[in-house]
C-alpha cells in the first residue's frame, strides 16, 4: 500500500509541473531527484552497525538533486522548443491569403470572407421621456460568407 501512495504522489507532482517556468521545472526536478536519491541512499549498503547510512543518504540526495535539476531543465527546454515549433508551423499554415478568385491556395479550402460593416455616429436625442446619449451604430451591409 505504501508504494501505491508514493507512485500516486509522484504522478501528481509530474502532472502539476506541465506549465512550469524554467526555474520551477528545475526546482521540481531537483526536488524529485533529491527524494529519489535519498531513497536510493537509504536502500544502499549501510555498513556494519549502520555506519554509512548518513553518508549514503547525503550523497544519494545530492547526486539525485543535481541529476533531477538537469533533467527538469532539459525537459522544460524541450517542451518549450516543441511548443514554439508547433506555433510557428500553425502560424505559417494559417497565414496564407486567398488567391484572386476567392479560393485559398491550399487544397481548395474555402475562405471566410468577413462581413462588410458601416458605422455612423448618432447625436444625443430625446425619444418621448427617454434620453438617448450620443453613440455609434454599426450596420452590417453584407454578411460574412464562405468563398467557393
Amino acid at each position: 500500500m505504501k508504494i501505491v501512495i508514493q507512485i500516486t504522489v509522484l504522478s501528481f507532482v509530474f502532472l502539476l509541473s506541465g506549465c512550469a517556468t524554467p526555474g520551477k521545472a528545475t526546482l521540481l526536478g531537483a526536488g524529485v531527484g533529491m527524494a529519489a536519491g535519498t531513497g536510493a541512499g537509504l536502500m544502499a549498503y549501510p555498513g556494519r552497525n549502520g555506519q554509512f547510512t548518513a553518508r549514503n543518504v547525503i550523497v544519494g540526495g545530492a547526486l539525485g538533486g543535481l541529476l533531477g535539476a538537469g533533467v527538469g531543465y532539459i525537459a522544460h527546454e524541450l517542451v518549450e522548443k516543441g511548443e514554439k515549433d508547433a506555433f510557428d508551423k500553425g502560424k505559417e499554415a494559417g497565414g496564407k491569403s486567398p488567391t484572386g478568385n476567392g479560393m485559398s491556395s491550399s487544397f481548395g479550402k474555402p475562405v471566410l470572407i468577413p462581413a462588410k460593416v458601416e458605422s455612423r455616429f448618432v447625436d444625443d436625442s430625446v425619444r418621448g421621456s427617454i434620453f438617448v446619449p450620443a453613440h455609434v451604430e454599426y450596420i452590417i451591409v453584407e454578411p460574412a460568407r464562405w468563398s467557393r
